[in-house]
């Protein structure tokens, strides 16, 4: 919570369903004015609509590190309508590898609980708009099998196991943030 608006997080201490405030209006527009991104990542879900509605819709919107309510219902996950929001600017969804925010009761407690939600992104609004967003320099508690960059070529081998093209991988392991990146640039 700051002067900008409100986290997505229970555990606030504004009341309400406040989105941004309009100091968090205008520095969405500075951020468009400086073609930089706009990450909806730890938003509550009013201020999530707030940026959509003010951002500059030639720009791409980001969620670099995030789950989907598709897989798990959580305070922190994005559902379907905010995948298409973000995925209508051109922009891209990263899912992080926190798995408190991940696993559904009874879900893969590995790398595959990943591909669950990059699946469901996939399925919903395209791989051009899935990502990897690890947030493993967060306090985040990763799957027993992806605790460090090394072990990439893991979830690799867990996206070709379930018939994903090299071009589909390629995509979510970097290539569509490069993409996004790119239609910054002027």
């Amino acid at each position: 919570n700051s002067g900008f608006g409100v986290t997505s997080s229970p555990f606030k201490l504004w009341k309400g369903k406040r989105g941004l405030t309009d100091l968090g209006r205008d520095f969405v527009r500075i951020l468009n004015a400086q073609r930089v991104f706009v990450d909806l990542a730890h938003l509550n879900p009013a201020g999530f609509w707030d940026a959509v509605e003010v951002h500059d819709k030639c720009q791409p919107l980001i969620a670099t590190h995030t789950g989907v309510c598709g897989v798990k219902r959580h305070w922190r996950n994005l559902d379907d309508r905010q995948l298409r929001a973000i995925a209508d600017t051109g922009g891209t969804i990263g899912v992080i590898f926190a798995t408190n925010f991940l696993r559904p009761r009874g879900g893969p407690r590995d790398a595959d609980v990943v591909v669950d939600h990059l699946a469901h992104i996939v399925d919903v609004v395209g791989d051009d708009h899935a990502s990897i967003g690890s947030d493993l320099d967060g306090a985040i508690t990763p799957p027993k099998d992806l605790r460090s960059v090394g072990a990439y070529a893991r979830l690799v081998d867990r996206m070709l196991a379930r018939g994903w093209d090299d071009t589909r991988v390629r995509k979510i392991l970097g290539g569509s943030f490069l993409r996004t990146l790119a239609a910054l640039r002027p």
